[in-house]
């Protein structure tokens, strides 16, 4: 075959953990509340183009690489994408979660998929490391930055997605407070962001690059946006309790302007190993 996908488990390494790792482990056991944010940005994000799309217009592939993704949650963006990647690649898609993993490999097994258990990386194996919105997930970010640096070869590019401190968060702290002045949430900075990810970077690639995602929100349906909510509890500050007056005060926003607009932040960083 021409193109061979090892979808494995990570378990035990620096890259697939927050900082509190039964959290993580109780959010993404099956890509429930993945769906539910997914379908959010699909159903109401201003930029037509999309995520997905506008990520494989950056990824530089070619004959032969060897492609590793780093928390692949349920694959999502290489629906209908695998089989556009140029000959010979191998493809491989890890997750911390076995329920994405068992998610992934339903997905994909039907194209002669091989799946391999803890799967050891090579120094200077990958061609390409992918990372896309998981690194503010790690704790021990300077060691996960030098595994990915470790298992890239030479001239191997590194992409890493993330958000901004600025976009949705600024927006929900001020509803929260509008709605309980003593709730005190989405106030602290994602440790790998859009603001300090190239410095980050470049203490162990070259070339950094950041490219930024033009988008925003424009909610027409309340509940979908008090359900995206509901999804990020259990790696969230806040209780269901305390989204008790949201739905009204999100409802006159979307009464009075006929949406709910929400900016968002986020873009991609490019690097490469020397």
């Amino acid at each position: 075959i021409s193109k061979d996908y090892f979808i494995y488990s990570v378990g035990g390494t620096t890259m697939t953990t927050m900082d509190n790792i039964e959290n993580v482990k109780e959010q993404y056991k099956d890509d429930s509340n993945l769906s539910i944010r997914s379908k959010l940005h699909a159903k109401y994000s201003t930029n037509k183009q999309g995520f997905f799309p506008w990520l494989f217009e950056k990824y530089k592939f070619s004959n032969g690489y060897y492609v590793l993704e780093l928390g692949c949650g349920n694959g999502g963006q290489w629906q209908n994408r695998i089989e556009e990647l140029p000959a010979d690649c191998i493809l491989v898609l890890s997750d911390f979660s076995e329920g994405m993993v068992k998610i992934v490999w339903e997905k994909y097994s039907n194209q002669k998929n091989m799946i391999v258990q803890s799967i050891p990386f090579p120094d200077n194996y990958f061609d390409v490391v992918i990372a896309n919105h998981m690194l503010y997930h790690v704790p021990d970010l300077p060691k996960a930055l030098s595994e990915v640096k470790r298992v890239l070869k030479g001239g191997g590019k590194f992409y890493a997605a993330t958000n901004g401190n600025g976009g949705i968060r600024p927006f929900l702290r001020n509803a929260f407070k509008q709605v309980n002045p003593k709730i005190n949430t989405f106030t602290q900075d994602f440790s790998f962001n859009l603001q300090n990810g190239k410095e980050m970077l470049s203490q162990y690639f070259v070339n950094v690059q950041r490219c930024d995602f033009e988008d925003s929100f424009s909610i027409t349906e309340t509940q979908d946006l008090i359900d995206w909510l509901k999804s990020t509890i259990t790696i969230s500050s806040y209780s269901e309790d305390d989204l008790n007056g949201l739905y009204d005060y999100f409802e006159c926003i979307r009464l009075k302007e006929g949406a709910i607009n929400i900016p968002k932040e986020t873009g991609l960083f490019i690097s490469t190993k020397i």
